[in-house]
């Protein structure tokens, strides 16, 4: 019998949102928006996931920065976020930055949109030949 609280399946109405990573030092990337509907209160039984595969030292070398984030917005083109569900700095380590994937349940005042991005810090290089994906979880 499958565990009734393990978020594996993937919602069929949603492909994964995947995007190519930033091809410059400094610079982001974002998924397209999740539209989780425009009712007051979100369904507890979903997850975001964030997937992002490894980066390698000469994408992220040796104290250089990668930052991977999940917020949401009011309106779709997120010219203003509402919150931040998710955000966590990765530091190369001599061998870049181990693959990771990051889930978070979006609160019950969650707003309607959520994306995620990533951004890239100082002295970092064209990481854009690889893709994150973005998928809503049930």
């Amino acid at each position: 019998m499958a565990n009734e609280f393990a978020r594996n399946l993937q919602d069929a109405s949603i492909n994964p949102a995947a995007f190519a990573l930033p091809s410059a030092a400094s610079s982001s990337t974002t998924s397209a928006a999740i539209n989780l509907g425009a009712d007051t209160f979100k369904n507890a039984n979903i997850e975001l996931e964030l997937a992002v595969p490894a980066l390698t030292d000469t994408m992220v070398p040796n104290t250089r920065t990668a930052t991977y984030i999940i917020e949401t917005s009011t309106t779709s083109n997120f010219a203003a976020i509402d919150q931040t569900l998710y955000t966590e700095t990765f530091t190369g380590a001599g061998s870049g930055v181990a693959a990771k994937t990051k889930r978070v349940r979006p609160p019950s005042n969650c707003a309607q949109y959520v994306r995620s991005k990533v951004t890239l810090g100082a002295s970092t290089t064209d990481s854009s030949a690889v893709s994150a994906t973005f998928t809503l979880r049930a």
